[in-house]
C-alpha cells in the first residue's frame, strides 16, 4: 500500500550544484515524516549519486534540463524515491555491469585504483534493500527503495 499522502514531487533544473538542492528538499521532507537522521544520511548520498550521474551521463553536464524526483512511502515502513531524467539512457547491460561491480578499495600505491567512476551504483546497492532502471517513453528512472526499520 502506498501512502500518497506523504508524496514529494519535484522538477529541477539539472546544473552541477543541484544534487545539494534536491537532497536538502527530500530530506526536510523524510524528517517531517519521521525518517531518522541515520537513513537519511544514507539516502542523501544515494540521491546525490543518481542525480549527478543524471547530469553528467544523461545529459553530458548540460544545464536546464528537467530532472524528476519523487518521494513516498510504501506500507508506512519504506521509502521510495524516483530520480527520473530525459537524457540519454544507460544500456540495460551496463546498469547491470555497474550494480553487479565489485568496488575496488583505492591503494595509494596504486594509481588505477583512485578512479571515482563507477562507484556510485555499488554504493547506492549497498545502502538500499533494492535499486530499478526502467526506460519508457524516452523517460529514464532510478527506483530505489529504503526500509525505515527492520521487521
Amino acid at each position: 500500500m502506498t501512502n500518497l499522502q506523504q508524496l514529494f514531487r519535484q522538477c529541477y533544473d539539472s546544473s552541477d550544484d543541484v544534487a545539494r538542492v534536491i537532497a536538502n528538499d527530500v530530506n526536510k521532507f523524510a524528517l517531517e515524516s519521521g525518517v531518522s537522521e541515520d537513513v537519511m544520511g544514507q539516502i542523501e548520498l544515494c540521491i546525490a549519486e543518481l542525480v549527478n550521474n543524471a547530469y553528467e551521463h544523461a545529459y553530458e553536464l548540460a544545464d536546464g534540463c528537467p530532472i524528476e524526483v519523487t518521494c513516498y512511502f510504501k506500507d508506512s515502513s519504506e521509502l521510495v524515491i524516483e530520480v527520473s531524467d530525459f537524457g540519454q539512457a544507460m544500456d540495460r547491460n551496463e546498469f547491470q555491469a555497474a550494480v553487479n561491480a565489485e568496488f575496488v578499495v583505492p591503494d595509494p600505491d596504486d594509481e588505477s585504483t583512485w578512479t571515482t567512476s563507477g562507484r556510485g551504483f555499488i554504493i547506492i546497492v549497498e545502502l538500499t534493500d533494492s535499486l530499478i532502471y526502467t526506460c519508457e517513453d524516452n523517460k529514464n528512472t532510478f527506483e530505489f527503495h529504503k526500509k525505515l526499520w527492520s521487521q
